[in-house]
């Protein structure tokens, strides 16, 4: 179970609005841009923007992650289920918006990544980073979507040092991947737990629904039943595992192909 420190902002118009997601349907990744600076510091600096005397004819400055990364914590600086001011833009990406909305901030999460002195992604941060990201999709309902800032808003470079070195991205969704698809192993399972029904709370079948059913409309699976079982709420344990692999597998193939 991994560690997050709360060190909540106050409600406020430039760094916590207060208002709830609309939708859980993707994770933004993002670096600090300062090197050096620790994930409590960039909380603390999201605090302060609470503070800021801003000037007639000025709007001030609007920013704020859910969660600031460093090779020995993770801060959370508001909840997961409230919109941070972490990827707007006055246009974004085709693929933003076909997969996250007209409005990306409010259907995902912002992950600050710390860096070091020398710009570089400590590997203990990216360790904790992968973790994290397990733990919002095992826990919290997101999605395994994965968006840099700079796909999201397409004129950013962000984060830079993944920008640089794009397998590096592609090296953290995999361990993601791998890591979740550990977490539950067939063979750990008798075959009567893997038939029985999903036991979930509303709000993870709600989340469910969200998942397969984008992929039937993407045509990532072509089986409607696939999208009235779960709306009945009748999946299996093991039904779930084999349309997470099939999806998954097939969504970073068709993102590959794009790319190439």
């Amino acid at each position: 179970m991994i560690q997050v420190i709360e060190d909540y902002i106050p409600v406020n118009i430039y760094s916590r609005p207060g208002l709830k997601l609309k939708a859980k349907r993707g994770i933004v990744m993002h670096y600090t841009a300062s090197p050096g600076a620790s994930a409590s510091n960039i909380s603390k600096y999201f605090a302060s923007l609470a503070q800021q005397m801003v000037s007639k004819g000025s709007k001030g400055r609007y920013a704020s992650a859910h969660f600031s990364v460093d090779r020995t914590s993770i801060y959370c600086s508001l909840p997961d289920d409230e919109m941070a001011y972490h990827c707007g833009s006055k246009t974004y990406t085709q693929e933003a918006l076909k997969k996250l909305g007209s409005y990306p901030n409010n259907s995902t999460v912002g992950i600050e990544m710390c860096i070091e002195k020398d710009g570089s992604i400590h590997e203990e941060t990216f360790n904790r980073v992968v973790d994290l990201a397990v733990y919002l999709i095992q826990q919290r309902g997101f999605p395994e979507v994965f968006f840099t800032h700079k796909e999201v808003v397409g004129w950013k470079d962000c984060p830079l040092p993944w920008i640089k070195q794009p397998d590096q991205y592609e090296r953290f969704k995999q361990a993601v991947h791998r890591k979740l698809n550990s977490l539950v192993e067939p063979a750990a399972m008798e075959d009567d737990e893997m038939n029985q029904v999903l036991n979930y709370a509303e709000w993870a079948w709600r989340e469910l629904d969200q998942y397969i059913g984008d992929a039937y409309k993407d045509q990532i699976i072509h089986e409607q039943a696939w999208v009235e079982k779960a709306r009945k709420r009748a999946l299996t344990y093991g039904e779930l595992l084999m349309l997470k692999v099939i999806i998954d597998e097939r969504r970073r193939k068709g993102m590959q192909s794009q790319r190439d």
